[in-house]
């Protein structure tokens, strides 16, 4: 029998800047900036808005974002730029329409769109080009267009059913009723005006001109409750990050309303338990199991999130709730990006329209996709995650900044849903407990227990737990997670999460690395 491929990296080493994104377009636009003389902020900026436009099935600007930013000789920062529940969506607005949990497309199931403010805080913050500099690239690959790859095309084809129905959208992909075909031309003029826009007058031109106004429009004639007052309400929060110390070293992630909590609560769980090299793997399955349940049942968007998420995450194991039927949805496109210094400067951004393609809906005059956040709301008062008007959902989107005693020593992310911690949980423990190498880290075999924070069907009743191996796992770790009583199902290819990292080496050079699980594209100077 033919074993399925162990997948590959790329790498790329230099001395005085390294980037790691999710596509070629991004780390161009990074290493433009560096070059002209910007500084990491700057040039994740760059890369952001770039996978806005080149990336249109996993991010865009109108999504959300997040961030952390590590700059010399100043307190690292967390960037929380994610949109809110429209004001008149509530749980009985949506029973009253005969719905048991948040469609997963169209107008109902957009929250308001915060990438603008994100973008915009990172550089009135750290940055030392302004917000216009910074979005030419993305403008002009908006404008004059790009090579659709063999993946945007066939998510395309695959969303078609479903999303054809969306005029704007089957226009744009699906020109004459058939999908774009991979080396086709894709041009988004529409969405160049926005973006100009933005540059030039910042995130609240965005929110309270005719963009804004476009948006909200193209939602209300779907069905849905967003309203220009909502999106003129997003605001970029920058906040101090979680942390945790594990072996000598400081791990950074976002606070609520991320899902950070996840990785640092399953490296405390594992400093208590200590375990060794032959059960770190099932402590690691443990832990992220008890940690996914405790932030299903503790964690939400209120005030104190973050003391109580540091309060947790030094806790012993918290009690869970049993587990029951779920009524939300778990979104697994996003992209992730990390950029790193020889001064000691990084940044890690993860962005998202949280499905493949968000809700479908696109804004007729602004080209804004947006996001289809809402879905991940439970309809039923009994999660800490329930939807109510003004509330921002509960997020899968975390990254990480690694520091040791000279500085900056890793800073990276995946996408994924809920595989999304399990993937950043998989390279840390590889680089911080086992000193595997970055290029190991990315592209060894991974495991990920399930369900996390929901099963994806949402009217299914509860499924038992299991987890979810890569072909090639090795067939001592197989047996002992099985000898632990775990249900094994084995995926056709590799494909949990798709790491992103950045690193500083112990020779002083600076290196990026992405797996192949998905699109990945790697740059240093």
């Amino acid at each position: 029998m033919t074993s399925a491929p162990q997948p590959t990296y790329r790498q790329a080493i230099g001395r005085r800047f390294a980037v790691s994104a999710g596509c070629p377009e991004a780390v161009d636009a990074a290493l433009d900036v560096m070059q002209q003389g910007g500084n990491v902020v700057d040039a994740a900026v760059a890369a952001a808005a770039a996978s806005c436009v080149a990336m249109p099935h996993m991010t865009g600007i109108g999504g959300e974002l997040f961030a952390l930013v590590c700059m010399k000789g100043r307190s690292p920062m967390a960037v929380n730029a994610t949109g809110a529940s429209p004001r008149g969506a509530s749980i009985e607005a949506y029973r009253r329409l005969g719905h048991s949990f948040v469609p997963v497309a169209g107008g109902l199931s957009a929250q308001t769109p915060a990438t603008p403010a994100g973008l915009e805080a990172l550089v009135s913050h750290w940055g030392s080009r302004t917000l216009g500099e910074l979005l030419r690239p993305a403008i002009k690959l908006s404008e004059e267009g790009f090579a659709i790859r063999p993946r945007l095309a066939s998510y395309i084809a695959a969303r078609q059913p479903e999303l054809q129905s969306f005029e704007v959208w089957r226009r744009l992909y699906c020109p004459q009723g058939t999908p774009l075909q991979a080396g086709a031309a894709f041009r988004q003029t529409a969405l160049a005006k926005t973006l100009r826009l933005i540059g030039e007058e910042g995130a609240t031109a965005f929110a309270n001109g005719w963009v804004g106004e476009d948006i909200a429009a193209a939602v209300q004639a779907d069905g849905g409750f967003m309203t220009k007052q909502d999106i003129l309400a997003v605001k970029a929060e920058v906040c101090e990050p979680l942390a945790f110390d594990y072996r000598g070293l400081t791990v950074l992630t976002q606070p609520p309303v991320s899902q950070g909590y996840i990785v640092l609560r399953a490296l405390s769980l594992l400093a208590q338990r200590d375990p060794g090299p032959s059960d770190l793997w099932l402590a690691a399955t443990d832990a992220l199991r008890q940690a996914f349940g405790e932030r299903l049942a503790y964690l939400r968007d209120e005030e104190g999130s973050h003391r109580k998420a540091m309060a947790m995450i030094h806790s012993k194991p918290m009690a869970l709730q049993p587990f029951v039927p779920f009524t939300a949805h778990t979104g697994g496109d996003t992209t992730a990006l990390a950029v790193m210094d020889a001064e000691g400067n990084a940044a890690s951004v993860i962005l998202s329209v949280f499905n493949d393609f968000g809700s479908g809906l696109v804004a007729p005059r602004s080209g804004v996709l947006l996001n289809n956040r809402l879905s991940a709301f439970f309809l039923d008062e009994r999660y800490a995650n329930a939807l109510q008007p003004g509330r921002r959902s509960m997020h899968t989107l975390h990254s990480y900044i690694v520091r040791d005693a000279q500085g900056i020593r890793w800073a990276g992310g995946s996408p994924g849903a809920d595989n999304q911690p399990q993937a950043n949980l998989h390279v840390l423990l590889h680089l911080l407990h086992e000193g595997a190498s970055p290029a190991h880290a990315v592209s060894a075999r991974r495991w990920a227990v399930n369900p996390g924070t929901d099963p994806r069907d949402n009217t299914a009743p509860a499924k038992p737990p299991y987890i979810e191996c890569e072909p090639g796992v090795p067939a001592e770790k197989r047996k002992a997670l099985q000898d632990e009583g775990h249900e094994l199902r084995t995926t056709e290819m590799p494909r949990i999460g798709s790491s992103k990292l950045v690193g500083r080496l112990v020779d002083g050079s600076l290196g990026a690395w992405a797996d192949d699980r998905r699109e990945g594209s790697v740059g240093a100077i």
